[in-house]
């Protein structure tokens, strides 16, 4: 059995994204007819379908991915995940990273892009995090109202997506129509944010 796992924002073209690129990458490889399973980031950890997924895969099943990091936040929830699913006989397909992992996943080649893959998604989390911290110093220290600004929760849930967009090299006013949102809105966000443009 083949199949596509999806960890996508609530932004509906992040998932025909992954969508698309999962089933291109299974067409180019013959792998066959795809079952998709598909949650947003947001989902509690312990509620997470890739768990449910796990359970269900058999020898010599396929799970297509868009890329490492929407199996886990961290190398050492990732590194269990990828655990699991080799102790079910399944192989692994990361997109983005032109990486198959198969059930042994004992090859130092495969070790080593696992870790650094790893790493530099814990590193843009912590890069992102320190640059929210960062901002949110510099307020406190002008004086300048603290808290969330009125308006701008809703963009919390595209962030993954607008972070993406971001590392791509599209321009606020591209970013503000995919996610259906006003420029200035998106920009005082990113403000807020202490996300760089």
């Amino acid at each position: 059995m083949n199949y596509g796992y999806m960890r996508v924002s609530t932004d509906k073209q992040d998932a025909e994204n992954q969508r698309g690129a999962i089933l291109d990458y299974a067409n180019k490889h013959d792998l066959g007819q795809i079952e998709f399973i598909s949650e947003t980031i947001s989902t509690r950890k312990s509620d997470r379908a890739i768990f449910q997924l796990i359970n269900r895969l058999a020898p010599n099943d396929n799970l297509v991915i868009f890329e490492l990091s929407r199996l886990g936040r961290s190398m050492a929830e990732l590194e269990s995940i990828r655990v699991k699913i080799a102790e079910k006989g399944a192989t692994i397909h990361a997109i983005s990273q032109n990486l198959t992992i198969t059930p042994d996943g004992s090859d130092i080649t495969t070790q080593a892009l696992i870790f650094a893959f790893s790493i530099a998604a814990q590193l843009e989390r912590q890069m992102i995090s320190d640059r929210t911290k960062n901002a949110l110093q510099a307020r406190k220290a002008k004086g300048l109202p603290m808290g969330r600004p009125a308006g701008l929760s809703k963009l919390d849930a595209h962030s993954d997506a607008i972070q993406g967009y971001l590392s791509k090299g599209l321009n606020l006013t591209a970013i503000s129509k995919l996610i259906d949102c006003n420029r200035q809105t998106l920009a005082n966000w990113l403000e807020h944010k202490g996300i760089t443009k």
